[in-house]
């Protein structure tokens, strides 16, 4: 049988000097987005995914920040995960579906969630690299 990679579409939604990331009832922290559908876009999925975990849609087509590709050490996982970037400038009001915590955090708080720095320095200063 032939495996595939697992892809996954995440979206990171900054709101001036916050960035959006949920708590799950486990305790585990993620950004908005999850696993592509067979025959679903990108956008598709991301779209979908936002709708289902934030009841949200978004009219600005997100820019892509990151992909990143992991296979584990025994080769048995192999997960691509696309990251895009959302910058609003009005903080929605968001309800989970799902049970979701929502939380909007600062750059030293994700700092403490996220072990990859550069990531989140990148995060924070996205806008600021694109003028």
């Amino acid at each position: 049988m032939t495996k595939y990679p697992n892809v996954t579409v995440k979206i990171l939604i900054r709101h001036k000097n916050k960035v959006l990331i949920l708590r799950h009832k486990d305790g585990v922290y993620d950004f908005p987005g999850g696993q592509l559908e067979f025959r679903e876009s990108l956008e598709e999925g991301l779209k979908r995914e936002i709708k289902e975990e934030l009841d949200y849609n978004f009219n600005v087509k997100p820019e892509l920040i990151h992909v990143w590709n992991y296979i584990s050490k025994d080769r048995q996982r192999h997960s691509v995960m696309i990251y895009y970037i959302y910058i609003i400038d009005k903080k929605p009001k968001l309800s989970s579906p799902e049970k979701l915590e929502v939380l909007w955090l600062n750059k030293k708080d994700m700092k403490d969630i996220i072990s990859d720095y550069d990531f989140v320095k990148r995060i924070y200063s996205w806008r600021e690299n694109k003028k």
